[in-house]
This record gives C-alpha cells, sequence and structure tokens, in this order.
C-alpha cells in the first residue's frame, strides 16, 4: 500500500522526533503486534513508503502514545492519515477483509429518516445530543434522562442522529463531511448555540467540527444542577465496589473526570480507580473500529482492561465502554442506569442483539415528539 508524498513527509519529521524511549508501548493495544519500537517502525515506513493496511486499522485512536510521548509525536494522527490513504489507494472504498461494510450500512441508518429524526421540541438554543450507543441502548434512559434535562433547561430540544465519526475513522473523509454537513445545516436552522453530548465521541466531533458552538457533556450539566432527590446516596448501602472507567475520547477533559466523579459520589457508591484513569486511560477496546477490522486484537486488549480492575463491577459514563467491559468478564454499568433506569432492580445491564438496539433506535426517534 503505498504512502502519499504529504504522508511520507510528516513520517520524516516524526520519525526524526521520535527518541525511541517505548513509554508509548505500555499501554498501546497494538504497537507491539507491528515493531519493537516506535522510531524503527516510522523508519520502515519513510524507507519503504509503503504500508500494511493493517497497521493503521489496528490504531484505536485513543491518544494513549500521543499523551505520553516526551516529543508529541503524533503517531495517532499518522495511523489516521494511513487509514485515508488505504481508501485512497482502493478508490474511495477499503479492502473487505477489514469488515468495515457493517459500518458504512450503520452510518446509513443512522442519518436516515427511518431511525432518527431532525431537532424536535426546540424552544430555545439548546439541543441534548445523545449519541448512538445510548439510542440503541434504552430509549427510555434517554428519554428519562431528557426529560430530567428539561427540569433544568427550559425549552431544551432533543437530536437523535449520530456524529459521524465511525465515516471519519474508517478513513472516509469526504463522506464523513458530508454527513456532519447534515447536523451542521440543521443546526443552523434551528439556531441552536449549545450542545449538550451524553457520548465523548460525539463531545468531540461536534467541538472540533463546530467551532460556534459552545458543547458540553452531559456529566458537566447534572453534576451542576444536581443529580435528582430521590437518588441521592442511594446506593450508599450497596454491597459492591466499582471502578470507575474513563473514556478515551475524552482523556484531557478534567472537568468531565470531576463531574462523572461527582455524580457517582452523590449517588452514593464505593469506588476505586484504574491504574490508568483520566488523562492516562486507556481505550476499552471499541476504539475507531478496531473490534471489526482487527477482531483478535481488540479482544486481546478488551480482556486486558477489564481485568486491570480489582473489583467485579465497573461503572462508566460510556455505553462502549460499558458493553466492552461485560464482553470482558465484567459486571458493568453506565452512570446513567442508576440515574434514570427505573424499569430495573438489578442494575446490571444485559446483552442485547442487533435488532434489538435497531428497534431501539427507531423507538427513540419519537422522543420529544
Amino acid at each position: 500500500m503505498k504512502i502519499t508524498e504529504s504522508n511520507i513527509e510528516k513520517i520524516i519529521k516524526s520519525e526524526e522526533e521520535c527518541i525511541g524511549c517505548k513509554q508509548c508501548m505500555k499501554g498501546c493495544p497494538m504497537l507491539d503486534k507491528y515493531c519493537n519500537s516506535p522510531k524503527t517502525l516510522l523508519k520502515d515506513l519513510k524507507d519503504t513508503k509503503e504500508f500494511q493496511y493493517s497497521l493503521p486499522f489496528s490504531c484505536m485512536q485513543c491518544g494513549y502514545c500521543n499523551e505520553l510521548c516526551p516529543k508529541s509525536v503524533d503517531l495517532k494522527g499518522i495511523f489516521l492519515e494511513l487509514r485515508r490513504d488505504t481508501v485512497k489507494n482502493y478508490d474511495g472504498s477499503l479492502p473487505k477483509d477489514l469488515n468495515t461494510s457493517g459500518i458504512d450500512l450503520h452510518q446509513n441508518l443512522s442519518f436516515s429518516n427511518i431511525f432518527t429524526s431532525d431537532i424536535q421540541n426546540l424552544q430555545s438554543d439548546t439541543v441534548f445530543f445523545p449519541g448512538c450507543a445510548l439510542l440503541s441502548y434504552s430509549p427510555k434512559i434517554v428519554e428519562n434522562t431528557y426529560y430530567y434535562l428539561r427540569e433544568n433547561i427550559e425549552g431544551i430540544g432533543i437530536y437523535t442522529k449520530c456524529c459521524g465519526k465511525p465515516t471519519k475513522y474508517t478513513g472516509k473523509e469526504d463522506k464523513f463531511n458530508e454527513y456532519y454537513s447534515i447536523l451542521e445545516k440543521e443546526f443552523r436552522l434551528k439556531g441552536v448555540k449549545k450542545v449538550i453530548t451524553g457520548c465523548q465521541n460525539c463531545f468531540m466531533t461536534i467541538r472540533e467540527n463546530s467551532s460556534d458552538l459552545e458543547v458540553t457533556s452531559l456529566w458537566e450539566e447534572i453534576a451542576s444542577a444536581g443529580i435528582p432527590d430521590a437518588k441521592k446516596v442511594k446506593y450508599l448501602n450497596l454491597d459492591r465496589k466499582f471502578t470507575i472507567h474513563d473514556p478515551c475520547p475524552t482523556r484531557n477533559e478534567k472537568n468531565i473526570h470531576a463531574s462523572a466523579r461527582k455524580i457517582i459520589d452523590d449517588l452514593g457508591l464505593v469506588t476505586e480507580e484504574m491504574t490508568y484513569n483520566k488523562e492516562k486511560t486507556l481505550c476499552c477496546g471499541a476504539g475507531a473500529m478496531v473490534s471489526m477490522a482487527q477482531k483478535d486484537i481488540a479482544d486481546r486488549h478488551i480482556r486486558r482492561r477489564a481485568g486491570e480492575a480489582n473489583t467485579q463491577d465497573i461503572i462508566s459514563y460510556c455505553q462502549e465502554c460499558v458493553y466492552s467491559m461485560r464482553k470482558g468478564g465484567k459486571s458493568s454499568y453506565h452512570i446513567l442506569d442508576l440515574l434514570f433506569n427505573e424499569d430495573i432492580e438489578d442494575i446490571k445491564q444485559k446483552s442485547q442483539g442487533l435488532v434489538n438496539k435497531w428497534v431501539n433506535r427507531y423507538k427513540s426517534k419519537k422522543i420529544g415528539k
């Protein structure tokens, strides 16, 4: 697979800057499969001007390497560019053995009128953007969350489309821009100035692509307004301890870390931290569609990450992380399960099939109507 000249220049610069300290390899899910040192890997890419497409599609785009690098070498950015080079080498498509056709279908449906709606019930300039994973998991929890927000933010609307990041991760930049333009048009048409996201990927995607909007997380909003009175210290006497799992997209958002922990504390949960947490958190294994493109790498990392929790119970504020930790053999929970799930005695999430997730997406489009 040929590397474009612009990316060769980036690789040359990165190889010169890299000191081969290998700090980035300690928590990386994939580098050890391809090299003994990132400096060696960069040199090989520079010299051959070619790459295996499995390489960039093994990177979970979690940013751990960037966080640890003393020279700020952007391996995450290089691997994303090599994904884009793969698309160029395949004339806008991708090799079949990367198994990305399901992503294309997901994105097509996630912007269709069958499973989504335009902004609903907006009577202000603020909208709630739950994100695909929460909408697929539980329309009722999303609806209860939305009603809670309406009690605290008068006239807030709800928007049930996808942010388009899965397409961006496949390297199809033009298609991502096409999808994201749908959101931008709707934001402008409805006069939106502030977006509250329930998903960390949505938080980053909207903030990076709509600089004119104020983007904040659901966790900051809940921590500021306070959890419902009926849920304060409700779980204080629960006979279990939870390990907190921080999602990797917002690893540098300290206010989100603090807000999530305030909510957890207000619920009365007894918790402990992972060694790799907050700004040093590791991906749960679901990042950047690696679970489809390189399943063995994703599964190995899911088991590793779940095994790093000393407790059987894990709580997170990312639905994808919840899914991954359950796949890794843990009992996993979303903060919203404890806040707004009225129908369940055992707060532990249960597995759902693909069909049921799309049924939930269909039901979710009616929230706010």
